[in-house]
C-alpha cells in the first residue's frame, strides 16, 4: 500500500507529461495490476508508456468510429443524389441499423444527425459521458458483427 502511495505521488507530473486524465488513471490501474511492478526499475516510466498506450489506443478507436460514422454517411443517399455503394450493402446496412432497439439505436439517429461529440450525446441520451462511450463501442460492435454474418450467409 505505501509503494502505491509512493508511486500516485507522481499523478500530477504524469497529468501534465500525458496531458489526458484518463489515460494517466488507466496507466496507474495497469501498472498496480502488474505482477511484480514493485520491482520495477522505473515505475513511473512504466506508468508513462502504459499511459500513452492507453491515450494512442483510445485515439484509435476513437478513429475507427469516426471513419465508420463517415462510410455510412457516405453511403446514405442525398436528395436528389444517386447511392453512393452497391445496392445490396445499403440495404444491409439499413436493415443492420433497423435491427438496433433502445439508446443503440437513439446514438445512431443522433450521430446521423451531425450530433458526434461525447458531450453532446450523453446530454441527449441522459447517460454519462464514459457510458456513451461505451455504448457507442458496443453498437459500432454490434453492427459490424450483424453485417459480418449477413455477408457470410450471402
Amino acid at each position: 500500500m505505501e509503494q502505491e502511495q509512493e508511486l500516485a505521488q507522481g499523478l500530477p507530473a504524469q497529468l501534465r507529461t500525458v496531458g489526458d486524465e484518463d489515460a494517466v488513471q488507466d496507466g496507474f490501474i495497469r501498472v498496480v495490476r502488474r505482477q511484480g511492478w514493485a520491482s520495477l526499475k522505473n515505475p513511473h516510466g512504466y506508468w508513462y508508456a502504459t499511459s500513452r498506450n492507453a491515450l494512442r489506443d483510445r485515439h484509435r478507436r476513437r478513429a475507427a468510429e469516426e471513419r465508420a460514422i463517415r462510410s455510412w454517411l457516405e453511403m446514405q443517399p442525398r436528395d436528389g443524389e444517386p447511392e453512393n455503394c452497391p445496392e445490396g450493402q445499403l440495404v444491409t446496412l439499413r436493415w443492420a441499423v433497423g435491427q438496433l432497439q433502445g439508446l443503440r439505436r437513439q446514438l445512431i439517429e443522433l450521430e446521423l444527425s451531425e450530433v458526434r461529440e461525447v458531450r453532446a450525446l450523453a446530454f441527449a441520451l441522459g447517460i454519462s459521458e464514459g457510458a456513451t462511450r461505451v455504448l457507442r463501442h458496443r453498437t459500432y460492435r454490434q453492427l459490424r458483427e450483424v453485417i459480418r454474418r449477413v455477408s457470410r450467409s450471402e
